[in-house]
């Protein structure tokens, strides 16, 4: 998406917007660390009942102003992801030696918890929303029905490829490709002029019906599969209880 968002609104690619654009995301990299451990001391300090809303109040706020600056958020995110994920990697740490790492590991299983259902709602919301707005010529739309298989197809060769490469099992992982919010918002944010007329509306719905569709049905005839992969797509199939 980051790519995506230089591609997008650049007016041209040169070497001078490539060297903006790294520094950017190095000053976010910088950013995102300092930020991501601030938040992981906080949630391990605060004592009061109500601790996960402010850090992720926190994490809304520190996401905006880094879009208001035009550096890449998302890479905030990422990085906040990977600390609370691998907050015992962190214990080395002589800013968190005060930090009670038994109290913190616990603290992050609540967040994550806390996390899951919000995304659940945002995703219930989304899909209730879209529901609302699809045309049902747009569904069927038989001109735009080439093109949205051919993405599809091209989706799923792709997901193939990398499973393949990060060795990991075809299934149930390689049905887990739905497309929704994000594309949704993608999609969106190009402006009029940029899009190519073949790609419209119609195509973005299909592709998303059709992979979610897929999804279902792979998950349907898929007897047994971890709640761990369909919350996070890149576990390991190949993890053993005893790890």
């Amino acid at each position: 998406m980051i790519f995506f968002n230089f591609a997008t609104f650049g007016t041209a690619i040169t070497l001078s917007g490539v060297f903006h654009f790294a520094g950017q995301f190095l000053l976010m990299l910088l950013i995102s660390l300092v930020s991501s451990l601030v938040l992981a001391f906080l949630l391990a300090k605060i004592d009061h009942h109500i601790k996960y809303g402010p850090i992720i109040i926190l994490n809304i706020l520190i996401y905006q102003i880094s879009k208001i600056y035009h550096l890449p958020a998302l890479i905030f995110i990422l990085f906040f992801g990977l600390v609370l994920g691998n907050i015992d990697e962190l214990r080395h740490l002589k800013i968190l030696r005060n930090v009670r790492f038994t109290k913190l590991n616990r603290e992050v299983k609540h967040f994550k918890d806390v996390v899951i259902e919000a995304t659940f709602i945002v995703r219930t919301l989304f899909f209730i929303v879209f529901g609302f707005v699809l045309k049902t010529e747009d569904i069927i739309n038989q001109d735009s029905l080439v093109w949205s298989l051919s993405i599809v197809v091209a989706i799923y060769i792709l997901r193939a490829i990398f499973l393949k490469l990060g060795k990991m099992d075809l299934q149930p992982l390689f049905y887990i490709a739905p497309r929704g919010l994000i594309t949704v918002l993608l999609f969106l944010s190009i402006t009029p002029q940029q899009r190519f007329p073949y790609l419209n509306e119609s195509v973005v719905i299909q592709v998303i019906l059709i992979t979610t569709f897929i999804m279902m049905i792979g998950l349907l005839f898929e007897k047994k599969v971890k709640p761990e992969m369909l919350r996070f797509p890149n576990f390991r199939k190949e993890k053993t209880s005893e790890e």
